[in-house]
């Protein structure tokens, strides 16, 4: 019997703000689905502290809402042409690969699935058009994880 690799789906976010809670919203769906091999975790950012964290599994998926872009994107994250970016509040996925490199000695593999949002004032709804892009989301990454578990 194949043992398929173990993956991480992160959720960033932060529930009472409307759209911006979009990645923990994913991690629900995908906790829903009861994938072996397969852990959710929510945070309502990244932080440094997660580089140890992730290098525990094969695979993460990192799943957070954004002001601007696409509907849905999801990528393999490469350290190449992106910058890493840190101060007290912001820490970017590229940091932490750059971390595992440098402090580790390991590689972390990340995907990036990147949902489009359009109302992040306090509340605990979605907008439509970031609950349709979030469903989308889940959707995508679900047909991922099975091509990786067969």
């Amino acid at each position: 019997m194949k043992i398929g690799p173990r993956i991480l789906v992160a959720g960033i976010g932060n529930p009472i703000r409307s759209d911006d809670g979009i990645g923990p919203y994913i991690c629900r769906c995908i906790e829903e689905g009861k994938c072996k091999g397969v852990t959710t975790a929510i945070y309502h950012q990244l932080h440094t502290e997660l580089t140890e964290e992730f290098l525990q599994f094969d695979m993460v998926i990192i799943a957070d809402a954004a002001v601007e872009g696409a509907d849905v994107e999801f990528y393999r994250l490469d350290e190449k042409g992106i910058s890493p970016v840190a101060s007290s509040h912001h820490v970017n996925a590229t940091l932490l690969l750059s971390l595992a490199k440098h402090l580790y000695q390991k590689e972390l593999n990340i995907m990036i699935c990147s949902v489009r949002g359009y109302d992040f004032e306090m509340g605990e709804k979605f907008s439509n058009a970031g609950k349709n892009n979030a469903d989308e989301a889940v959707s995508i990454i679900l047909n991922w994880i099975y091509k990786q578990l067969v």
